[in-house]
């Protein structure tokens, strides 16, 4: 198509890919060319980020959805792409853009995914142990603060964060970038990215001893004993305050959260005879339930 040609005339410039596994941009690996979504000035972050990146419709990007111009060394997620066409025949595509280039101290870079997973087998998960899920360009915008619990003039402030579609964290995942930790709270997908809503918060979870005690027939003397176990799981309380007040606090009754994955199979059916114990002090175990979705167990503590 004659069209076509004259389109693609101008998108000639030798744009290169990231490399997630070596950590590298490879050069010439699709011809594009990148212009400005908005001419008009705003006082809004996100039009200033996001640009257009015109190329062939039949063009293949990397995989990693991350490219970096190779004059201005800009780099840019890869979003959403709508194709132009004329007479029913597609001869242009255009595709959103995220500016990511790494600036120190700014509001974007290469950052780093955490993960707290299990090690152990279902019957017996253990502690979360931290793994890195991925290193990826990110890119943030501040949205608001909120007071944290429990504190006078201290705030916690959450942002909304951009990353490449392929990257796909969840909640209680955490990122860091330029040196400061943000927990995930929800993800979303947003034009072709895949979007974070996170804030400046540290991980409150904590790792629990769990002791329970069955009655067992003893083959040696024919009669009925206590069969104690122990499993070690990590939960999390209703409020990050209570931990401190674990010890102290003997007349409140709490509550513990776990996730199904990482607590053990079968021990929740019974809690007679069960204590959790946190540095070093036990609390008894009142009750086990969990909702319809079955995501979680909610223990009840004397």
């Amino acid at each position: 198509m004659k069209l076509k040609k004259i389109a693609l005339k101008f998108c000639d410039e030798k744009m290169e890919a990231w490399d997630p596994v070596t950590e590298t941009f490879i050069p010439e690996s699709f011809r594009a060319r990148i212009d400005l979504t908005d001419r008009f000035l705003s006082n809004f972050n996100k039009p200033t980020r996001r640009r257009m990146l015109f190329a062939d419709n039949e063009v293949v990007f990397p995989e990693s959805r991350v490219c970096r111009h190779p004059g201005t060394k800009d780099v840019y997620l890869l979003g959403t792409t709508r194709q132009d066409a004329r007479s029913g025949q597609p001869y242009l595509g255009l595709t959103i853009l995220q500016l990511v280039t790494d600036e120190p101290g700014g509001t974007a870079g290469l950052a780093t995914i955490t993960r707290k997973v299990v090690q152990g087998p279902p019957e017996d998960p253990g502690w979360l142990v931290d793994t890195v899920f991925a290193r990826s360009y990110m890119d943030t915008e501040f949205l608001t603060s909120t007071d944290e619990v429990s504190t006078t003039d201290l705030r916690v402030e959450r942002y909304v964060a951009y990353l490449p579609l392929p990257v796909q964290p969840q909640e209680w995942d955490f990122v860091t970038l330029h040196g400061v930790k943000h927990r995930i709270l929800d993800t979303f997908a947003d034009s072709g990215f895949f979007a974070l809503r996170i804030d400046h918060e540290e991980d409150y979870r904590q790792d629990f001893v769990l002791h329970t005690a069955t009655r067992v027939m003893d083959r040696a003397t024919h009669k009925y004993v206590n069969s104690e176990r122990t499993y070690n799981v990590t939960g999390v309380m209703t409020k990050s305050t209570y931990v401190a007040l674990w010890a102290t606090d003997s007349e409140d009754a709490k509550t513990v959260y776990f996730d199904h994955d990482h607590f053990p199979v079968g021990v929740a059916d019974n809690v007679e005879n069960m204590f959790i114990e946190l540095k070093g002090v036990k609390r008894e175990v009142k009750s086990i339930e969990t909702q319809p979705g079955e995501r979680q167990y909610q223990m009840r503590l004397k």
